[in-house]
């Protein structure tokens, strides 16, 4: 069932519009093929909009199986009730890192620092109110709080805000953004704070989190930065820095990335890159293809 599903989502993403799809891909002892997405997208009416995606990817890598599987990542439903308010339902995008990862903007590469160090997850079944007042943005969401990729659902429900002064997406213009997200699930509690900016060919990044586990407290930093050397080429640097239980001593873990994207034309990039985990080195060559 699961490979037929696989095989229709393809043939329409290349047969109808409104289909797009990326694809990771990399090399490092051997080569992997790490994520594929498929998305649809369209608009029922002048305030109604409809997104579908699903995540096909390998079981989870903590436990020794192989195979691949399909997730319903997002059936969003987006209903823009005025020009400045929006109501989202369904299996919706997360607001806790959601502008931190544009920023970043290398999700091929590595997961922005909350999904990767397992903060937030990045979609959950919900409900959500966006609105803007001017130059600020806030978002207040209700959701199950098990994430898109766990099926068991219990009664205790999660509540998350995100507050963004400035471009929610930084482009290639001066721009800027600041802000801060708050969730709570039960007795785990998450705060974080981010800014970024963008100055003629550099955009840069940082943020700072906090996850209070009722008992325990771990806090993740983490800074970014992308260079664009010409429209083919871009250098990125960024560094995490994880510290599990700050109250114990020898927790730290540093994670440092640096790498060369190379976009030879459109929908293909290529990136030869060098992650550092507490000085342990490990070169990888990895590749996006959008469809």
């Amino acid at each position: 069932m699961k490979k037929q599903l696989f095989t229709l989502l393809l043939t329409l993403s290349l047969s109808y519009a409104g289909f797009s799809g990326v694809t990771y891909f990399q090399y490092d002892d051997s080569f992997a093929l790490t994520r594929t997405y498929f998305t649809y997208k369209t608009d029922i009416s002048d305030e109604l909009s409809f997104k579908f995606q699903t995540d096909v990817g390998r079981l989870d890598s903590n436990v020794d199986d192989e195979r691949w599987t399909t997730f319903l990542k997002k059936a969003q439903l987006d209903w823009k009730f005025d020009s400045d308010m929006q109501i989202s339902m369904g299996m919706i995008g997360m607001n806790m890192f959601n502008v931190q990862e544009k920023t970043w903007g290398n999700r091929f590469l590595y997961k922005s620092a909350m999904d990767m160090h397992g903060f937030s997850a990045s979609a959950d079944l919900g409900i959500a109110i966006s609105q803007k007042y001017g130059n600020l943005t806030s978002t207040f969401m209700v959701s199950n709080g098990e994430g898109y990729q766990e099926s068991e659902v219990d009664d205790k429900n999660k509540i998350s805000l995100q507050v963004v002064m400035g471009e929610t997406k930084l482009s290639n213009n001066n721009d800027y953004n600041f802000g801060l997200v708050y969730s709570k699930l039960e007795d785990v509690k998450v705060i974080g704070f981010f800014g970024g900016w963008v100055q003629n060919k550099i955009i840069a990044g940082g943020e700072y989190n906090s996850k209070d586990n009722g008992s325990t407290t771990d806090d993740l930093t983490s800074i970014y930065a992308n260079y664009t050397i010409n429209n083919k080429l871009t250098a990125f640097v960024r560094m995490d820095n994880l510290d599990i239980d700050t109250d114990t001593i020898g927790n730290k873990t540093d994670v440092k990335m640096v790498g060369i994207i190379w976009t030879p034309t459109k929908g293909l990039d290529i990136c030869p890159n060098m992650i550092s985990t507490n000085d342990e080195d490990t070169f990888k060559l990895n590749f996006q293809f959008k469809f």
